[in-house]
């Protein structure tokens, strides 16, 4: 790939209307596209979603969104556009439509792509050094990955719950980062809460089903200590091991 080839990979401008501009991008969009309104408003429509944009927020558009977008004019109305062809991550196609919920240190990050718009090795090196702490505050879209990844884990998790995280994400070839975001953003729930859910569930009908103590049931599910087994059941089913065992026999 010759260099004249390698820059059309990526397009850093920045947009200038004196009056309200829509764009219509119906048909999607083949780059990733990073923005900052410096001047006005912008609001993006794009599959029943509306993302409403304030100065001074940023936001990311993703590879292959459809929508339309209006830039309102206060006078005038100035944002960045920094588009880019390759996501430098796993999850690059799983990224939602989103303002991002930036900091000092993310939005000094940006300052170099706002203040130049030259294509070349020091503004992609920038560029990428900015998406990599970026990647940290993007929220993921509930696509068919998430759900594939949700699902591979809890059928290895129902298979054994003693296993480490570590051990799922390698399980689930992601990392231990992507796994915590995957389940996250399917069930609401971290990966440790889905497995004691499930530990739960298989020492309730140990409790229901055998004569095992506590502390038997305790040792053969893996968990550190009796204390800490019937704190987390309790958190999980309001009531501690002993009262569900107690129950089956006064029904």
């Amino acid at each position: 790939m010759n260099d004249a080839v390698f820059c059309k990979n990526f397009r850093f401008n920045e947009f200038s209307f004196s009056e309200t501009a829509h764009r219509d991008n119906s048909r999607g969009i083949d780059f990733h596209f990073i923005g900052f309104i410096k001047h006005g408003k912008g609001r993006i429509v794009s599959e029943g979603k509306i993302l409403e944009i304030n100065e001074n927020e940023m936001f990311y558009i993703p590879k292959g969104c459809k929508y339309h977008s209006w830039w309102i004019a206060d006078g005038y109305v100035c944002f960045d556009s920094i588009g880019f062809l390759y996501f430098p991550s796993y999850a690059s196609n799983g990224y939602a439509l989103q303002k991002i919920d930036y900091d000092d240190a993310l939005f000094n990050a940006f300052l170099p792509l706002s203040k130049s718009k030259a294509v070349n090795t020091t503004s992609i090196g920038d560029l990428y050094h900015f998406l990599g702490m970026a990647e940290s505050v993007l929220t993921l879209s509930p696509t068919s990955r998430d759900v594939e990844i949700y699902e591979k884990l809890l059928l290895h998790m129902h298979r054994d719950p003693k296993l480490t995280i570590p051990e799922y994400a390698t399980f689930c070839e992601v990392s231990e980062s992507l796994l915590y975001r995957y389940v996250k953003k399917v069930s609401g729930k971290s990966p440790n809460n889905l497995r004691q859910e499930i530990l739960c569930q298989k020492a309730a009908e140990l409790l229901l089903t055998t004569n095992h103590t506590i502390e038997e049931i305790c040792d053969k599910l893996g968990f550190s200590s009796a204390a800490y087994f019937r704190k987390v059941f309790e958190s999980i089913y309001k009531k501690a091991p002993s009262q569900m065992r107690k129950e089956i026999y006064t029904v």
